[in-house]
């Protein structure tokens, strides 16, 4: 089976191999048996192949609206000897439109993935500065949805958003986002204690995210600030958006802040090993992943409902699910967890569990393969 992938992530192409992405796709290729991937890149890419099956192409172009052409483009030079059998995209937006113009050429079945929470969600489509964008990107992704042979979705909530609009159920299925569950279960006990220790061994709070609109730091900020009026040495810690805490949040010396830049996987773990709750303030996510991570190292989490976190918390059981912009609700389960030890160990113990069962990678990827198969 010869499978053509139209994606965005240009990890595939760089150096940065710290995370699962390249360890999944070569699983994909494996399980295949020949993937190509199309990535779309502005110019200064080389081609990169990891052994045989897989192989993955930078579309360089020179501005960002040649990436659908350019993309085509490849798609055509490359699809001889060997036909493709399945083209897959990772949105309903431009990769997917690019593989709608693939699926027209070449006569293949085309599978669209919703990675992100898009259908009616008014959070995004009024982000902002960009409502005009994200509109536009709405219709596009209907337009393509309607024309795809299969969508795959990562939470039951997309699922429903979609049927509502009028998508079959039968060319649905929900796949979450793989996750190594294992390797988040192991830390570098060493390096634990040292940032407990750079933490003063404070009770730490951490949340993992790029620096977006859509995470609410604002209201991550008001929560942090709640609940060190309670607890005192208290510790924070937000890890990727490399944003400066200070003036953000207000305290005295006993409230230790930190903001960290992007890091390796291997070196996020330790963090997660560190913290005693995962805290999630987003106004949109499409699937929970950090959540499922820190699950996995053993953190009881407290998250806003977004589609994704509902996807992934049962409320009062393995975490806890508060409003949208609510800090005041995020704060008290926040001290409920910091001020009952038992309750919280339970909850994290229960998470854990959870994640071992339902997003066990080989698994995950079992079904994504099944799904590829049966659309080819």
């Amino acid at each position: 089976m010869r499978v053509l992938m139209i994606s965005i992530d240009r990890t595939l192409l760089g150096a940065d191999y710290s995370g699962d992405v390249l360890e999944r796709h070569q699983k994909y290729a494996q399980e295949t048996g020949q993937l190509d991937i199309i990535v779309f890149t502005k110019k200064g890419f080389r081609k990169k192949e990891f052994g045989k099956n897989l192989r993955v192409y930078p579309t360089n172009s020179k501005i960002k609206i040649n990436y659908i052409f350019d993309a085509f483009e490849i798609a055509k030079n490359i699809y001889w000897p060997d036909k493709y059998d399945l083209v897959v995209c990772q949105d309903p937006f431009l990769t997917g439109l690019a593989g709608w113009f693939v699926k027209k050429r070449f006569k293949v079945p085309l599978l669209v993935h919703f990675h992100g929470d898009f259908w009616d969600n008014k959070y995004w489509l009024f982000e902002r500065g960009r409502w005009w964008f994200n509109w536009f990107f709405l219709f596009l992704s209907k337009f393509v949805v309607s024309r795809a042979d299969g969508v795959r979705v990562v939470s039951s909530g997309i699922r429903d958003k979609l049927i509502k609009a009028g998508v079959s159920e039968k060319k649905i299925r929900i796949i979450p986002t793989p996750v190594n569950v294992g390797k988040f279960e192991k830390c570098d006990d060493k390096k634990v204690r040292k940032l407990r220790l750079e933490n003063k061994n404070h009770k730490t709070i951490i949340n993992v995210g790029r620096k977006d609109p859509s995470k609410d730091y604002k209201t991550l900020y008001k929560t942090i600030e709640l609940v060190y009026q309670d607890y005192k040495k208290l510790a924070f810690w937000q890890i990727g958006a490399n944003i400066s805490l200070i003036g953000k949040i207000k305290g005295d010396d006993n409230l230790i802040l930190n903001s960290v830049k992007k890091i390796k996987q291997k070196d996020l773990i330790n963090y997660y090993h560190a913290s005693d709750v995962y805290v999630s303030s987003s106004i949109s996510e499409s699937f929970g992943k950090v959540l499922v991570e820190a699950m996995a190292s053993g953190l009881p989490v407290v998250a806003t409902a977004t589609t994704g976190s509902q996807e992934v918390i049962e409320d009062g059981v393995n975490g806890f699910l508060v409003p949208i912009g609510d800090s005041e609700a995020l704060a008290k389960k926040v001290l409920y967890l910091l001020n009952n030890l038992d309750k919280a160990e339970e909850i994290a113990q229960a998470g854990k569990a959870m994640v071992r069962e339902r997003f066990n990678q080989e698994k995950i990827i079992e079904k994504i393969i099944k799904f590829w198969k049966d659309l080819s």
